[in-house]
């Protein structure tokens, strides 16, 4: 019983960790910028180009524009899986 309920708090903590640490929260006006630094850096897609722009500004950097009101998601991937990151962007007036 008691190696059961270790399991099932450390699975909790697993997820709880896992899911705060996956997306974060990216909050611009329109016409605003915001450099993100991603540390190896392979890859980026951007859902919705009509809301917001993004550009590679160099090996570790990219720069996000805020274009129209509205909400889309950012992906980055590094060199291992492990370093894929997840962003709500969301751009206001």
């Amino acid at each position: 019983m008691r190696n059961g309920l270790l399991g099932i708090a450390v699975m909790a903590l697993t997820l709880v960790g896992t899911a705060a640490g996956a997306e974060e929260r990216l909050e611009l006006k329109v016409g605003q910028k915001r450099v993100l630094t991603v540390k190896n850096l392979s890859r980026v897609a951007l859902a919705d180009p009509e809301t917001a722009d993004v550009e590679t500004k160099g090996m570790e950097k990219l720069e996000v524009t805020g274009k129209a009101p509205g909400t889309t998601k950012l992906l980055t991937w590094g060199k291992k899986e492990s370093e894929r990151r997840e962003y709500t962007v969301v751009v206001t007036p």
